[in-house]
């Protein structure tokens, strides 16, 4: 699947690299992940990547640049509820050269499309940290709404925070 500058494509053990590894072992990078609580190696990379190849309530996507074709970061549609037909998205752009470019922007909205008109999905959501203003306003760019606000939900560096909880049901329009 691509979308005009980038291509998705689900993730193999094959792709865990030592760039990608680096990624989640930065703080840079890892200060919104979840992962940043543990140390990241090639197996627990390699076991995440072959756990979510197997789940199919899950789809674990590279985001790889469509000229280069360089890894740039990962997208994922998961804990998808069939009888509820909806899935929570998730994202992070690795490659620091990268950021402010708009490939969140365009991975969400491809994502987002292809879960509507794939998956037959009609809602998907999404978090993130009341810390994290840049990936609120994207999801909003991309016609996500702000569903609710968990206080104190979260610990960041050693303080408790909140997060939005944002949705897009299939007949809102994708900007």
């Amino acid at each position: 699947m691509d979308s005009e500058r980038l291509l998705f494509k689900e993730l193999r053990k094959e792709d865990v690299s030592e760039r990608y590894l680096g990624w989640l072992n930065d703080p840079a990078v890892n200060q919104f992940l979840e992962t940043r609580f543990t140390n990241q190696t090639r197996e627990s990379c390699e076991k995440f990547v072959s756990d979510m190849e197997k789940d199919p309530n899950s789809h674990l996507f590279g985001i790889f640049d469509k000229v280069t074709l360089e890894h740039i970061g990962n997208i994922k549609l998961g804990f998808i509820k069939t009888h509820h037909q909806s899935g929570q998205l998730s994202l992070f752009i690795g490659e620091k050269s990268c950021w402010g470019k708009g490939y969140a922007t365009e991975s969400i909205r491809c994502i987002t499309k292809w879960g509507f008109d794939v998956l037959k999905l009609e809602r998907i959501e999404a978090g993130c940290y009341d810390t994290n203003m840049a990936s609120l306003r994207i999801f909003l760019k991309v016609g996500f709404s702000v569903e609710g606000y968990l206080r104190n939900s979260v610990v960041s560096d050693g303080q408790r925070i909140g997060c939005f909880w944002m949705g897009i049901i299939r007949n809102e329009k994708i900007k």
